[in-house]
């Protein structure tokens, strides 16, 4: 039995937070089970599940008496998102859960994500997920910059991006500033405004040859 006439908007809101729910219990570890319910469908509202051994669940599971009961909470205090709250799981392990209302068209609740933390759970697994020593494979080791505004945040990532290519022994003088345009391109600078400017001043070229560089990189890509 459905609880709301779901608009093709609606299903794709829903879909747009799968993903969500995988980031989260990568980032959160094997400890964190992530479910988002659809409420098109009490009957089988889970629509997607991460380490659902946690509660025994799977795609297509109904909706737990408790997500019924936090959602009348959610829909009765109108301007509230979530609700956080300790609950125990199906082999009575301690959990810390949270609800959070995903709305939908004329801000109906037309889904739900439940993040379910077992803290009863191995302490070893959770501090190695949170491990620096998780950092250390070349895939992982990113660094970010929190920059105050566009332009710092550019003049750092051209600043980073000049240290590397300099660094670099296999990169010839002569392409040295193809190759920083090149990588400055893959890095997303570009997209944003006074970029090509900002760029030119660091390199101490022209525009020009910012954008024939750049130019030159796309119709590359293009014939391959």
């Amino acid at each position: 039995m459905s609880y709301l006439s779901f608009t093709d908007e609606d299903h794709l809101i829903i879909k747009s937070y799968e993903a969500l729910v995988y980031g989260i219990a990568d980032y959160l570890g094997s400890e964190c089970e992530v479910v988002l319910h659809s409420l098109h469908d009490y009957n089988q509202s889970a629509v997607v599940i991460a380490n659902g051994h946690h509660s025994g669940r799977k795609v297509g599971a109904p909706i737990t008496d408790l997500a019924l009961r936090m959602l009348k909470e959610l829909e009765n205090s109108g301007a509230k998102q979530s609700k956080s709250y300790f609950t125990r799981g199906k082999n009575g392990q301690l959990m810390k859960s949270s609800t959070i209302a995903i709305r939908g068209k004329d801000n109906k609740i037309i889904a739900l994500l439940c993040i379910n933390m077992n803290l009863d759970g191995s302490l070893s697994n959770f501090l190695n997920t949170f491990s620096p020593n998780q950092l250390l494979s070349p895939e992982n080791n990113v660094k970010e910059n929190f920059a105050n505004s566009v332009e710092d945040l550019l003049k750092n990532t051209i600043e980073t991006t000049i240290h590397e290519v300099d660094a670099s022994q296999e990169i010839p003088h002569h392409n040295r500033n193809k190759e920083i345009i090149r990588l400055l391109l893959e890095r997303g600078v570009f997209q944003m405004r006074d970029s090509v400017a900002i760029v030119s001043n660091a390199l101490k070229i022209s525009k020009h040859t910012v954008y024939l560089h750049l130019r030159n990189y796309n119709n590359n890509q293009g014939e391959d």
